[in-house]
Order: C-alpha cells, then sequence, then structure tokens
C-alpha cells in the first residue's frame, strides 16, 4: 500500500502511524496534516490544513503527486470544542474534502475513524445498536452533529463511487493509559456527580484493542460502518466504586443546566448535551467486526478501566484490581 494519513498528531492516528511504519517501507507512508511527525519514524510529511479555502484541490494535487492508493482520515477531535466552527471546518467540511479529493485521485480505499457517540444516547434506544440503525445524537451537541455529517459523506462517496472502497470504524470510547480525554475525567475527581435515577451501561475500549481493530480493517476492508467495542460494557456506578469513586446522585435538570453554565464558564469539560451519555446507554453491537474483519476484542470495559486507573494512580497506593496491563501510546492530542 501507498498510504497518506490525517490525524497522526491524535491518539489513536498516531499509534496506526507508528504501527505502519514498523511493518512497511517508510517511503510508502505520508502524513498529511498540519502538524509534522515524529522526525524518529522516518516518515514523509506534507503540510495541509483541511479547514483552508480549496483543501480539496491542494489534496487532490497532492494524492496525485504521490500516488497515493490508501487514505487513513483520523483528523476528528476526541474532546469538545469551545470553537465550534473550526470544528466544523476540519470534521465534516474537511471530511468532504477528503472524500471528494480521494475520488477524484482514484484512491482505491479509505478508511475513516469515527465514534459510537454518533448514535446518540436516547432511553428508546435498542439495547444494542447495530451499524443499521440512524443516527441520532442530540442536535445541540456540536461535536457529535460534525462527526455524524462526516459519516454522512463517507456514505454519499461510497454510494457514487462504488470502485472505491470505504471503511468507517465506529470507536467505543477509548479508555486506558496515557489517555486524557473528558470521560476520563470523570474518573479523575474524587466526588462524582451522577444522575439520579440512572445508571447506564458503559463501553470503554482498552487503546490496544483499538488498534488491533484498525489492524483487521487494513486486512479485510469491509465496505461501510463497523463497530468497534470491548468485550462486556459495564455499569457505570459499578465503574465509579471500582475506581473508589464517591457518586452523589443528582436531579438530571439540574445536571443539564449546571454542565452548560459551568462549559459556558470555562470549567467543565464538556457542554451539557453530553450528561445524555451519563444517562442513557449507546452500546454499539459488536457482530459485524466479528463476521467480517474477525475481530473481537480482548480486553473488558471493566479490564480498560483498571488500565487506566493502574496508570492514573500508581503505586502501591491504587486500589486491588487495578490493571496488570500498560500501554506505551503518547496521550491524547486533538487532530
Amino acid at each position: 500500500m501507498r498510504v497518506a494519513i490525517t490525524g497522526a498528531a491524535s491518539f489513536l492516528g498516531g499509534r496506526v502511524l507508528r504501527r505502519l511504519a514498523e511493518r512497511q517501507e517508510r517511503d510508502d507512508l505520508l502524513v498529511v496534516d498540519v502538524a509534522p511527525p515524529p522526525a524518529a519514524l522516518g516518515v514523509r510529511y506534507r503540510p495541509l490544513d483541511l479547514t483552508e479555502p480549496a483543501a480539496d484541490q491542494k489534496l487532490l494535487d497532492l494524492l496525485r503527486e504521490e500516488e497515493v492508493d490508501t487514505f487513513l482520515h483520523f483528523a476528528f477531535f476526541t474532546n469538545p470544542r469551545r470553537d465550534q466552527a473550526h470544528a466544523h471546518e476540519l470534521e465534516s467540511i474537511g471530511s468532504l474534502s477528503v472524500f471528494a479529493a480521494c475520488a477524484a485521485a482514484g484512491v482505491k480505499r479509505v478508511l475513516m475513524r469515527s465514534f459510537t457517540a454518533v448514535y446518540g444516547a436516547r432511553g428508546h434506544s435498542p439495547h444494542f445498536l447495530t451499524e443499521d440503525t440512524p443516527l441520532h445524537p442530540n442536535p445541540a451537541l456540536a461535536w457529535a452533529r460534525d462527526k455524524r455529517e462526516a459519516e454522512q459523506h463517507a456514505a454519499s462517496f461510497a454510494r457514487r463511487y462504488p470502485d472505491m472502497r470505504v471503511t468507517v470504524l465506529r470507536f467505543a470510547p477509548l479508555f486506558g493509559p496515557h489517555l486524557h480525554t473528558f470521560y476520563t475525567s470523570i474518573f479523575d475527581r474524587r466526588v462524582v456527580p451522577v444522575l439520579m435515577g440512572y445508571d447506564p451501561l458503559v463501553q470503554l475500549l482498552h487503546p490496544d484493542d483499538a488498534l488491533q481493530a484498525v489492524d483487521a480493517a487494513l486486512a479485510t476492508w469491509p465496505q461501510g460502518a463497523v463497530n468497534v467495542v470491548p468485550r462486556s460494557p459495564i455499569p457505570l456506578v459499578s465503574a465509579l466504586h471500582l475506581a473508589d469513586k464517591l457518586p452523589v446522585p443528582v436531579p438530571h435538570p439540574i445536571a443539564y443546566a449546571s454542565s452548560d453554565l459551568m462549559w459556558a464558564s470555562g470549567i467543565a469539560d464538556a457542554p451539557g448535551a453530553f450528561v445524555d451519555y451519563v444517562r442513557y446507554p449507546f452500546l454499539g453491537d459488536g457482530a459485524r467486526a466479528r463476521r467480517e474483519m474477525g475481530f473481537e476484542a480482548r480486553h473488558t470495559s471493566k479490564e480498560a478501566l483498571f488500565a487506566y486507573l493502574a496508570y492514573r494512580y500508581p503505586g502501591p497506593a491504587a486500589p486491588e484490581g487495578r490493571g496488570e496491563e500498560r500501554s506505551h501510546a503518547d496521550s491524547e492530542a486533538t487532530a
């Protein structure tokens, strides 16, 4: 493969780049991004900002010049951004530019990162969400809306250009060593507000499993969206107890209002619409990944939680059972 990758400065994109650099000729790897890759990797770099005007034409020229046949698109923000216009330009409009350039350049395969959060968290959703479940995130949540639009672009180009293989991996929330996201921040507090009367199951995906899923996708190239989820979920309150946290129940109307207020004040890690994801489950079904990619996660959500806690609270003071595993990944970064 002659591979180009965006989002190589992100946690998962960086790990994928390092894995590829170990396995194939580095001259066949090209980072296309605003930030160069680590010099130690020895891979080639072409600067490109997907939020700039005419980014699609610039990318098209680059892909033709480099004769790229495989494109990996990981340029997405894991954490919510206060500059919503910039995030929209990168994730929605930037993804449109990526697919337009890939189609025009005759790129054979495109793999795009996505998130199970695009399903939305709703009380009437099926217990486990298959890939053909409609995507209905909270319309007030730009973070999820942009990612849903990126998926819509992917599906549209897959229909219009059947010779271009388009794979979208919907990852459950990554949870493990060296990760720092709005989701892991819940477990960084001693006292954690929870919603009175709600205890949803949550899926926590170990980073090693996420990397193995990318490997499996690059080997099999399933068409369309595929959920990437851990072996089993865990109730949110049980996870907090295992982490030695103190859950404090609050009425959900107060949680939404106070989260929005703290977000507006620059205190909170996420706006109030994210409360949906600790109120209702958004569990991806992993059957298609097993059937078409031969992928099944090695770790449960509980094991991913323990791995994160062992990293976050090292030493003999760590509660019993906090994961034995360690990861060598770098800290989470925005694309």
